[in-house]
């Protein structure tokens, strides 16, 4: 669900690491974004499930304690599958794989520039191919 013109999006961003979600959150809400954040996964969902207003993108870290981001796609597919989301990672595939992580789309590589996290928003927002969506993987 893409939120009309006038409405400002609201982002979730969900790492283990806090310096990673406030570098985000910085980068999405000097563009205007209303961003929110989680520490991981479980809490990813219950700020979904909890938030006043509907969350209408997600940008998840992939390597997280408990609960990965692929997990948390899995659970979103299930739950919300209208809200695209954005896997993240420092590690490559093969690393990914090592730790027994089966990502099933592309990754934005960390680090990024704020400029390019905006830009994978944005094409997510106005339904072009995000790197990764629930219902559906893409490379």
């Amino acid at each position: 669900m893409t939120p009309a013109r006038n409405e400002i999006a609201r982002i979730l961003i969900v790492d283990d690491e806090p310096s990673i979600r406030r570098f985000a959150s910085r980068a999405l809400a000097s563009v205007g974004y209303h961003v929110l954040e989680a520490a991981d996964g479980a809490e990813a969902l219950a700020v979904i499930c909890t938030a006043r207003e509907a969350v209408d993108a997600v940008v998840s870290d992939v390597v997280m304690p408990a609960m990965t981001g692929v997990e948390l796609l899995q659970h979103l597919a299930v739950s919300h599958p209208h809200v695209p989301v954005i896997l993240m990672s420092g590690y490559g595939s093969g690393q990914l794989q090592q730790r027994g992580i089966a990502v099933p789309c592309g990754v934005l590589a960390k680090p990024f520039t704020p400029g390019r996290l905006v830009e994978e928003v944005q094409r997510c927002l106005r339904g072009a191919d995000p790197i990764a969506t629930p219902g559906r993987a893409s490379g």
